[in-house]
């Protein structure tokens, strides 16, 4: 992909997928692919956002004579003015020519990729992405060769268009990352086994496949757990598989589903904790309804916020299910912890604290 700079589509590149799906792992391979290439790669999070002192930064690591030739082209030091995407701080128009000239001195031998994490579809955000975008589309119409890839759980190209007003954001290329099919989940769990030089058993194999459930991130749990239960044996067994299943449901519990839940506003979580009451592949939206106590117009609307972030997909004509897998199970068990008297309860009951004074 990277042994030529005549990018067609691929200028701007906007990933999406759901927290764990390999969206991070999807941009460091490709880091590592323009790298090999000798392109130059500037790679930043949204929160954070693409800043002259990034690209300073890489820059500084540079022969003298390298930074010379930047120079000449009109590339200017870092000052105290920050510019590019700093939500603290006024956007400035001097990415534009740093970007050019930072493209003029690779010769036309190579370009430049900028990979921009964890954007979100926030109004706020989508403003300051917009001003970023803009920067780039000017400096690739003065000849840079830049190709730029967003990557977040539910990045909004076309809201993002209509603020950027970017003919080549219109042109973009668009991907989404999804959950393993079974047979796939399969192939993976094997050949990472047999890279090591080992096998699974089948019946260990399907009780990794039932585990993971094609997610990615409990994929990569999973077998890095099974393997190291007991890595001096030549096969991965029915009893390793079994024995790593707690441990791998919590770790994707404390460091996904619990985030993703946390995330949502209450009433999206009082959507979801209706969903929760059903143990099974999905759920009636008319249950939803009778659960919550409000109407079908109101479930109707929080329904359509669920379905734009990607956890909530239909599952047939007035139904929906849960995306990511162990998220209505996860629900069920909080929702039991905080119904039950133990409820923060960290000891403090017994010792009150006094009144005021008056």
């Amino acid at each position: 992909m990277f042994d030529t700079v005549d990018l067609g589509e691929n200028h701007f590149v906007v990933v999406s997928g759901l927290r764990g799906i390999g969206k991070t792992s999807f941009l460091s391979t490709l880091r590592d692919g323009a790298r090999d290439a000798g392109w130059l790669v500037i790679s930043d999070v949204a929160s954070a956002g693409v800043t002259r002192s990034t690209i300073q930064s890489l820059v500084n690591k540079r022969t003298p004579e390298y930074r010379a030739r930047l120079g000449e082209l009109g590339f200017r030091k870092v000052d105290a003015e920050v510019t590019g995407l700093d939500r603290h701080r006024p956007v400035k128009p001097r990415l534009r020519p740093d970007l050019v000239a930072l493209s003029a001195v690779l010769d036309g031998s190579s370009g430049i990729l900028i990979t921009i994490d964890e954007v979100s579809a926030s109004k706020v955000r989508l403003r300051e992405l917009s001003s970023f975008v803009l920067d780039v589309s000017h400096a690739i119409e003065d000849g840079a060769q830049i190709m730029v890839v967003f990557a977040g759980v539910h990045v909004d190209s076309a809201a993002l268009n209509v603020r950027a007003h970017s003919a080549l954001l219109r042109r973009s290329r668009t991907l989404q990352l999804e959950r393993l099919s079974p047979p796939e989940t399969r192939r993976v769990l094997l050949d990472t086994a047999r890279l090591g030089g080992r096998t699974i058993e089948e019946d260990a194999l399907d009780k990794l496949v039932s585990l993971s459930q094609g997610y990615p991130y409990l994929v990569q749990l999973a077998s890095d757990y099974a393997w190291r239960h007991r890595s001096s044996d030549s096969a991965i067994t029915v009893a390793d598989a079994t024995a790593v299943r707690d441990k791998a449901i919590g770790a994707v519990e404390s460091r996904v589903l619990s985030r993703v839940y946390s995330d949502l506003s209450s009433v999206d979580q009082r959507f979801l904790d209706a969903m929760s009451q059903d143990d099974y592949d999905r759920t009636k939206i008319a249950d939803i309804v009778k659960r919550m106590g409000v109407s079908d117009a109101y479930v109707q609307v929080y329904k359509k916020g669920l379905l734009r972030s990607g956890y909530v997909p239909t599952a047939g004509r007035g139904y929906v299910r849960f995306t990511l897998p162990h998220l209505g199970a996860h629900i069920r068990r909080q929702l039991t912890v905080d119904g039950s008297d133990k409820r923060n309860d960290d000891g403090w009951a017994a010792y009150p604290a006094s009144d005021l004074p008056a």
